[in-house]
């Protein structure tokens, strides 16, 4: 709960928890995350929030993590402590930027981009079905390894 209100859930697509010790390895290669804004909403109803600059870092970070590994294990490895140590650097040197968007306008984030949803502020307005945003995620079709070091 701390790391939702504090940090917004921070987070990069793909990157799974894995087993009872909910350990991270990249889990599913996305092209790109596309957010469709369904409802109209105001600005402080959880909006997304990306870290600016944060997919060079989370690349660099993960890719020192896996350094001592061959590429074709990349996919089934332990990147947990990596993952972990590259989300603190983002959240110290990137900056955050909150977005908000309506219907007919889009999200379009870096597959590697660290992002999360915002609180919802006190007084937030939103129609009754609430905040929806259909968010579209393709698979690239690569190893992890070709996923992590492609541009």
């Amino acid at each position: 709960f701390r790391f939702r209100q504090c940090r917004d859930a921070a987070h990069v697509d793909g990157i799974k928890a894995f087993g009872p010790d909910r350990h991270r390895r990249i889990g599913e290669c996305h092209a790109y995350l596309l957010g469709l804004p369904l409802s109209a909403t105001g600005p402080g109803a959880s909006p997304l929030v990306v870290w600016q600059g944060s997919h060079e870092v989370m690349r660099a970070g993960l890719l020192a993590g896996l350094r001592d590994r061959p590429r074709e294990e990349w996919g089934r490895a332990d990147i947990t402590e990596a993952y972990a140590a590259a989300r603190r650097e983002v959240f110290e040197t990137c900056r955050r930027v909150v977005l908000h968007a309506r219907p007919g306008e889009a999200y379009l984030l870096h597959r590697l981009a660290l992002h999360g949803v915002s609180p919802w502020d006190t007084g937030a307005v939103a129609p009754p079905e609430g905040r929806v945003i259909a968010y579209f995620r393709p698979d690239m079709g690569v190893s992890a390894a070709d996923w992590l070091t492609r541009p």
